[in-house]
Order: structure tokens, then sequence, then C-alpha cells
């Protein structure tokens, strides 16, 4: 029960609790949760002090109907204090849960780790970045924000929402936008369409029974939530007839707005897809600028760059002489290995690549070294480490080996280790991220007669027609781009894995270009800042390996 039904339906004095558990408390104020505390002999609290403070913001509807030009005596009204900050300065000790579980794949939380957490133990996916896996970008070029609204944006994200419905039912979804009308909006648009296309309901009714429901909330109101795909709508762009984005952001730009974008960039399991008519570049930062202003500029380029200072090394040296050893043997029967596979306080031993997918990962190779000697329980060790691991897409596909056996008997260990792996290539890889889906067609609405049409004269904008953003670049495409400033230089290459050879068109994912434009579509600028200064290039055409070619 919350605290406050626990005021209301139990009778004071009437149960008395050996123990009372108050969860998500940092969204509790003090005065609603002491009368739920005094009913109990012991006390657990348990929460988040990265994420949202108790707030009055719906209590001031007001601050709802405005871009956030309110004077500093009504900004502070948002912030309270919360049973959690009151408990981290009186209970000792406090424990700090450190295991990352949810993300099912490492770039999900990642930023978050990096700027807030600090340390997050976060398990590697097999999987590399797809369109079901990971964050992405999607930038809206002809986005207009005016009247507290971008309809274009809203538009690309209720095309993006009925695809999803369609075509990928086993994921849950959720839609957030930045502010209350953009949810409004989002929502409207919606409505019409799911009555246009009723096998959407059996999407909706399905989630729903499972407690996992569809839904399009604000920012102020999604903490606690969870669902397979988030979409968000950034909402802010360019202010009608300019090139300039309104350097306002709402309460975001409040004292506590880093803490809202926390909350909404940790709600996925699977993936994010994060619409917005803002490059990096379009939010501008000095000084001066509030925390939750830089974190809007900085996880907007993290989202079209993928890079991020914890994520550049994903790979190490191995442990142990055994560890060499092993992956020797690899190497020797044609399987490319990769030592110490993992960011932020976990690596696999020995991740063995797929040979059919070669960002994918075929296997995980546990050793008994240095790391599993350093578990402080042997339900770390031995469990639970491979539990999360199962979960993320390793099921089935875990190996371990005791070091004992292999000095006893490598070659029987050899036998059996290769015979695993030999079994694991000629297995599909279970999961949609593979899956290269075909070009979607949206079926057009039934015409209705002209009182039936969704209007949107109440909200004194009209609908802009928008063109589909066509494919993002991914490893194995063939794409050209010039820079911007020489568009007819233009150069050809193929992204691989790890080759390089200029004089062939080939050109590796590590290579800092090749980073900025993972992601990006085809008419999309990408910025490369390195020792030589800034560059802007342009990208000309996409060319998948099993598909036809994109072109501008």
């Amino acid at each position: 029960m919350g605290p406050q039904a626990v005021a209301q339906f139990l009778e004071p004095g009437a149960v008395k609790f050996d123990m009372v558990v108050m969860d998500e408390a940092s969204q509790l104020k003090p005065e609603v949760a002491i009368g739920a505390i005094a009913r109990g002999k012991q006390l657990i609290v348990v929460g988040d002090p990265k994420q949202l403070p108790p707030t009055s913001f719906f209590d001031r509807l007001s601050l709802t109907e405005d871009d956030g030009e309110d004077d500093g005596q009504q900004a502070a009204a948002l912030l309270s204090q919360n049973i959690l900050d009151v408990c981290l300065g009186h209970f000792r000790p406090v424990r700090t849960l450190r295991w990352h579980y949810r993300s099912r794949h490492e770039s999900l939380i990642a930023f978050s780790n990096h700027h807030f957490y600090k340390n997050l133990i976060i398990l590697p996916s097999p999987y590399p970045k797809a369109k079901l896996l990971g964050v992405h970008y999607r930038y809206v070029p002809n986005g207009i924000y005016q009247d507290q609204i971008n309809v274009t944006e809203a538009k690309h994200v209720t095309d993006a929402v009925i695809d999803h419905m369609l075509h990928h039912p086993e994921n849950s979804l959720g839609v957030v936008t930045l502010n209350l009308k953009q949810r409004d909006l989002i929502e409207e648009l919606l409505d019409q369409r799911f009555r246009d296309l009723p096998q959407t309901e059996e999407y909706r009714n399905r989630w729903e029974q499972e407690s996992m429901g569809f839904f399009v909330k604000n920012l102020e109101t999604v903490q606690g939530d969870e669902r397979d795909v988030i979409f968000i709508s950034t909402t802010f762009g360019k202010v009608p007839g300019t090139n300039v984005v309104r350097q306002n952001f709402g309460p975001i730009s409040r004292p506590d707005g880093w803490r809202r974008l926390n909350v909404l960039f940790t709600r996925a399991r699977n993936a994010i897809q994060i619409f917005t008519s803002m490059r990096p570049e379009d939010v501008i930062v000095d000084d001066n600028t509030p925390q939750g202003t830089r974190t809007l500029r900085d996880y907007l380029e993290y989202a079209r760059s993928g890079i991020l200072a914890d994520m550049t090394s994903t790979g190490g040296e191995a442990e142990s002489d055994f560890e060499l050893a092993v992956a020797e043997v690899l190497r020797n029967h044609g399987f490319e290995v990769e030592p110490q596979l993992g960011i932020a306080g976990f690596r696999i031993d020995i991740a063995v690549k797929h040979p059919s997918y070669p960002s994918a990962y075929l296997a995980a190779i546990e050793c008994d070294g240095a790391t599993y000697h350093s578990g402080l329980s042997v339900r770390d060790r031995d469990r639970i480490r491979q539990e999360i691991l199962e979960s993320l897409g390793w099921e089935g596909r875990i190996w371990r080996i005791w070091s004992t056996d292999w000095f006893r008997d490598p070659r029987r260990e050899t036998v059996k280790l290769i015979s695993f792996l030999n079994e694991l290539k000629v297995k599909p890889l279970a999961g949609a991220y593979f899956v290269q889906p075909e070009e979607i067609v949206i079926p057009p609405p039934e015409p209705k007669a002209p009182g039936e049409q969704l209007t949107l004269e109440k909200l004194g904008v009209t609908i802009i027609e928008t063109e589909d953003y066509g494919p993002e670049i991914e490893v194995g495409d063939t794409i050209s781009y010039s820079l911007v400033t020489y568009p007819e230089r233009e150069v050809t290459v193929r992204i691989t894995q790890n080759q390089i050879n200029p004089s062939a068109g080939l050109i590796s994912e590590m290579h800092p270009l090749t980073k900025a434009m993972l992601g990006a579509h085809i008419g999309d600028e990408v910025t490369l800042t390195d020792e030589r200064g800034q560059r802007k290039y342009i990208v000309k055409t996409i060319s998948k390996a099993e598909a036809t070619q994109w072109t501008s």
C-alpha cells in the first residue's frame, strides 16, 4: 500500500508491522511517509537520490502552460525534501545497489552511469546496436516549435508508434514528451490513427493484460515506468521563420532538470528512439548554462555519435596465462576472440565473435581466473552473474572452463569447447535484432466525412506533411559523403568491423569519422571534432548489403 492508503484504510494502532519497506522513497515527502513509518518496528527505505524528488509541478497548473519563464521563487517551489534525503542524513550504513540489470544493451545506461551514478556494474550485450536495441537518434530536420508544440515531430512519433505496433508486437512501448501540450497532441493524433487501424487494438490489449500497457506521458509523470522500447519527443526546436532553437527548455533548465532527464534516459529495457528537431550544436552552453540544459545537449550528442568516454574500450588484456592459452587455442581453430569484453565493472573473460555476424558475439567463455576469485560471495560469482548474462541474450552461449580440468587434459577440454562453438555457429541468432526489416508501408486511413476528421484548429496549428527519413548507417553499409564546404568532392567507402584499406575503400567502425556517422541518415550533417579542428560532412547515399540503394 502507498502511505496515503495506509493512513486512509488502516485504523491507527490496529496493526503493528514488524517491518515497513518504503520504495520510490525519493518521491515521498516526509510528512506523507511518517504515518506509515510509525506503524512499524523496523524500516527499510529504498530509492534513487539521482531521480526526481517530490514535486508540486501539477499543483501549479500555470507552470505547465508556459515555457519555464517563471521567476526563481516559482522554480524553488518545485523542489521539496523527501524521506530518502532525510534517511540518508541519519541512517547508517547506507547500502548502494550497483548491479544494473534492466538495460539489455549497455548503451542504454552508459550515459547515466557516466554522468550521474559513476559506479554501476553494467553487463555487456552479445548483440550490436540494432533497430530494436540501443539508443537511436532520429533527427526531424523541418520540425518547428510553436505554441509549445512541435507538430512535425509529433507526426514522426505517431508514424513510428503505428509501425512498431504493426510490426514489432513482441516489444512493449511507451512515448515520453518534454511537455504537457506535446503529449496531448500526440495522443490526439494517435487516437485518430487507432480508429483507422483497428489492428492496433490487439497490441494495446495484449500489453495492458500484462500490466505493461502502451502509454503517452510527459516528463513529469514517467518515473517508475519501464517498457521494452521508449520513444522520446524532445519537442523543442527552431522558432518559425528562423534557423535558431530558442534557448529555453522549461523544467529541464531548472535546478533539478538533470534529474528529470536521468529518469527519462533510464526507462527502456531494449531501445530508446529519440525524435528531435535539434542537433546537439543547436543547444548553446557556456559557464552559466544549467546542468539540465547541458545534460540535454550531451545526450543528443551521445545519441547521435554513440561515443562516450567509458565506452571507448570494450576489450582488454587477458588476466592470466590460462586465459591466454584458451584464447590461442580458439584462434588456431579459426575463431576470432576478444579478451575481457565489457565496460563499467564487469567483463567476460573471453568473448568469441560470431563468424556470420561480425559485430555480434557467438559465445562467452568464463575462466576461473582473477575476476572469478575476486567475487565477494559464491552467489555473485556462480549464479547471479550468469543469470543476468542469460537475461541479456547470452542464454545457451556461456561455456565455463575450470583451470584444473584444462591443465590436466587440455586436449579433451578443447574438443568439448570447439564442439560447443560449432553447434552454436549453425543456430540462428534469437530475437529480432538481426532481422533486416522490409520497408514499412503504413496503410493510409480510410476517408471519412469532413465532420469526422481530426482537426487541430483549437491548437492553432497546421499539420506539415513530411517524408520518411530512410535507413540509418550501420556496420557493413557502403556510403558516400562529402564535406559540406566541398559537396562536389564525394567519397565512397564501405564500413567494416576492423578492416582498414583506404585504397580499397574500406574503413573501420572504430575510425572517428565512422563513429560519428553510425546512426545517421541520408542528408544528415555529421560533425567531426579532432586535433585538426571541427569539420562537417553530409551523407549522400547509403547502400545496404542485402537491400537496394537509397539516394538523396
